[in-house]
């Protein structure tokens, strides 16, 4: 019979116990770094959030702000195009759902869109307890308010702007529109199935929920932001962000808290290396994931700046009309032209028949007008021949070869003529059922193809992205001046 070695035992049990508790207090430690890493994911995505939010808030009161400064500045004659001038803003921007008149006894006297809206029409809202007190203190301090999620007349719910209208030393009511921030917000949440979002007014009322009827949120990791806007009302909006099961829940605590026994019984057999490095791997992975998250979050920042030209273009506009510099004027007219230039391509496509075909033609002779509006002066004079026999494109083409086309016009206009030369530049589109063929030449100095091909400079490699975008193939040709010749295949969808 074999017997048990005490001597054995002695050295093997202290080894034993000190590697469990090592590696147990490894684990505990691991365990509050990550519980810390997911506090701090939850905090810093919730700042991100309250920027985004509050950004895209802000930005519609702005657009609110513009068109009553545009009722007051024309003395009311806005409302002879009521129709033209609202339409151009809801055709456009989901979140805003009507424009309404409110004359100075407090009655609605217009609104668009008429349809749906009607039973509104004639309404009193000093006789309604839930809009009379905030209508009169948007009169009496003379700023934009916006109400808390309001149930309407004619049916549905919104919140209420409310912008005051003075011209003439006299009240004349007010323009409010009626917004629903609901799919703008489930854009921002997009992707982020590991959170829950609740927003609430200042009444308590939510109105505003993202994965809580999915899954079950975790309490234990939520954060809780205040929500403030440009409005004049002292309205205050909460969101609550919080973890879901996706990211963590007590189910999976408890498969690790099973982990952890069978690690540590496997650390004695075989060593507790092995777990070591599992925890570590796994809280990479978790720290990795956290990254991510957050590079996504600062990409969309990126992303509302360049929807915030449009709320520029509209400031520029107001500043250009009270301006009587005329040097000021025109840097801003020219200023303006640059920014709208990318909108062209939107603005036929909502004056055409369909929503996904643009009128390429006249969007790319529009576009090129602008360009020879802005660098065509002094001694300079650039000839741009323009032979296009697209009449139309799908939107998914036509917008990225719009934008090549203005990035190799700016190209030449800027490097490939002097000052004082005559300059001349062509453009040649043809194409059938299948394929498109684009012709494009200037007679500057031209440059090599390695360039073209390896250069990381903003301008070339934009072409380049939207070369590959349209998957389309090129030839280069930079004898006697520059010459793309590209085909690409037509997009019926």
């Amino acid at each position: 019979m074999h017997t048990i070695s005490k001597k054995g035992l002695a050295y093997s049990l202290p080894v034993v116990l000190g590697l469990l508790i090592i590696f147990y207090y490894g684990w505990r430690q691991d365990q509050n770094q990550l519980r810390e890493a997911r506090i701090q994911t939850i905090e810093s995505t919730a700042g991100l959030l309250k920027e985004l939010i509050e950004e895209t808030v802000n930005e519609n009161l702005l657009l609110v702000e513009n068109h009553k400064d545009r009722v007051e500045f024309t003395k009311g004659e806005y409302f002879n195009n009521f129709e033209f001038e609202t339409n151009l803003l809801l055709n456009v921007k989901e979140d805003f759902l009507f424009f309404e008149w409110i004359d100075a006894d407090g009655e609605i006297i217009i609104i668009e869109p008429f349809e749906n809206n009607s039973p509104a029409v004639g309404l009193d809202i000093l006789e309604l307890d839930y809009r009379r007190d905030e209508w009169l203190e948007m009169k009496r301090d003379s700023s934009i308010n916006m109400t808390p999620w309001t149930d309407l007349a004619q049916g549905g719910g919104a919140f209420l702007v409310d912008a005051p209208l003075y011209y003439n030393d006299q009240f004349h009511g007010s323009l409010t529109v009626g917004m629903d921030f609901t799919d703008a917000f489930e854009s921002i949440m997009a992707g982020r199935d590991i959170f829950n979002l609740e927003i609430w007014d200042e009444n308590g009322e939510v109105f505003f929920t993202y994965g809580i009827d999915e899954v079950e949120s975790d309490q234990n990791y939520s954060s809780t932001q205040s929500l403030n806007f440009i409005s004049g009302s002292d309205n205050e909006w909460t969101m609550r962000l919080s973890a879901n099961e996706n990211l963590y829940s007590g189910r999976s605590f408890v498969f690790n808290q099973l982990g952890l026994f069978f690690r540590m019984l496997i650390a004695v057999l075989f060593g507790f290396t092995i777990y070591f490095m599992m925890v570590a791997y796994r809280a990479n992975r978790r720290n990795l994931q956290a990254l991510k998250e957050k590079e996504v979050l600062i990409s969309e920042i990126h992303h509302r700046v360049k929807n915030n030209l449009a709320v520029i273009s509209s400031l520029i506009d107001l500043q250009r009309i009270d301006s009587d510099d005329p040097k000021l004027i025109d840097s801003l007219q020219t200023t303006q032209n640059r920014i709208q230039s990318i909108a062209g391509v939107h603005e036929l496509l909502y004056r055409s028949d369909t929503l996904s075909e643009v009128p390429f033609e006249e969007y790319l002779n529009k576009l090129m007008k602008k360009h020879l509006d802005v660098y065509n002066n002094g001694d300079s004079h650039i000839n741009v021949n323009i032979d296009s026999q697209i009449n139309s494109l799908n939107i998914n083409q036509a917008l990225p070869l719009g934008i090549l086309m203005s990035e190799l016009v700016t190209n030449s206009f800027k490097h490939a003529f002097n000052d004082n030369e005559e300059g001349e530049i062509k453009i040649n589109i043809t194409g059938d059922q299948d394929i498109i063929r684009v012709y494009y030449s200037d007679n500057g100095p031209g440059f090599k193809k390695e360039f073209f091909e390896t250069s990381t400079g903003l301008g070339v490699t934009i072409i380049r992205t939207l070369l590959v975008q349209l998957h389309a193939e090129y030839e280069l040709d930079s004898e006697n001046g520059f010459k793309l010749h590209f085909t690409f295949k037509r997009d019926d969808r």
